[in-house]
Order: structure tokens, then sequence, then C-alpha cells
């Protein structure tokens, strides 16, 4: 089976290079026809610089098209980080925790959490503001929750690794000895 999927693969590729040499070709011809009037010479030369001036400019098209995924992952970081700072002071600080949650900072950080952040996060977000606005102070529940919260964070920016005790995140948000 391997060795069928190898072979047809192969063929594959060999029609896409075909397919691509005989685009060049047709490429060609037309941008010289388009340039008919020039010498042979020069014509050549400017039918080359046409097309790798085309290539170059579909590269960047492409580059500036896909953004910069660091800066992106960056800023996620950054909002969940004060997203984070936010919770902790309010389960930290338990009573008084209903009014606590429509703060206007708290709002600010929920709005570009609904631009910027992942549908997971988005979830595990709105679990933990729903639990804590229904019990009216946050509780084990609450601390649950972003427990979940926080792991959620740190899938969306790339840190997958789960060899640590979970709750030993949840423990340094929260405990201060």
């Amino acid at each position: 089976m391997k060795a069928l999927s190898t072979f047809l693969g192969m063929i594959f590729g060999l029609v896409v290079l075909v397919a691509l040499l005989t685009g060049g070709y047709f490429l060609f011809k037309y941008v010289a026809s388009f340039l008919g009037t020039l010498e042979l010479q020069l014509k050549t030369l400017a039918i080359i610089a046409a097309i790798v001036a085309f290539f170059c400019a579909a590269i960047i098209a492409g580059g500036c098209k896909a953004g910069s995924p660091d800066s992106i992952s960056a800023a996620r970081e950054h909002l969940y980080q004060q997203l984070l700072a936010h919770w902790n002071e309010l389960l930290k600080s338990a009573p008084g925790g209903e009014g606590r949650v429509a703060d206007v900072e708290l709002i600010g950080l929920e709005q570009r959490l609904a631009l910027h952040g992942s549908p997971k996060v988005i979830a595990a977000y709105i679990n933990l503001r729903k639990s804590a606005v229904r019990k009216g102070k946050p509780g084990d529940e609450s601390r649950e929750l972003l427990k979940k919260l926080l792991l959620e964070m740190r899938a969306d920016i790339g840190r997958t690794e789960f060899n640590f005790n979970k709750s030993d995140l949840l423990d340094l948000l929260l405990e201060r000895h």
C-alpha cells in the first residue's frame, strides 16, 4: 500500500510540475506577444523581468496577507495575562466579587477577548463569568473554571505540555505564601 501511494504521489508531482512548466511557457508566450514591438534580446529580458516581478509581487502579497503570527500570538498572550491578573484579584478578594465583575477595566478586556480570543478560550471565560455572577461571589467552582480557562489559554498560545499537576497552575496564581 505504501509503494502504491508513493508511486501515485510521484505521478501527481510530475503532473503538477508539467502543468507549471506549461503554464510558464504560455505565460512567457503571452507576455512575448504583449511586448512584440521590441527587439529580440530586449524583448527576452523584458519578459523575464516581467515574470520575475509578477512572482515577487505574488510572494510579497502572500506574506502581507498572512500577517505576523508572532505579533498576533503576543497580543493574545498579553490579553490573556491581563484577564488572568484581573480574575486572580477577583478570586483572592472573594467578598464583594459580584460588583467587581462589572467594572470598566473588565469590560474592556472582554471586548478585546471577543476580538482576539480563540473560541475555546471564550467559551471557558464565559463559563467562569457566569459562575461568578450566578453565585454572587467566587468559590471553588470558579477556581476550577479558572483552571480550565488557564489551560485553554496555554493551549491557544502554543503551550500544550501537560506533564505537570494542573492544580499547581491555580496554586501558582492564587496562593501567596
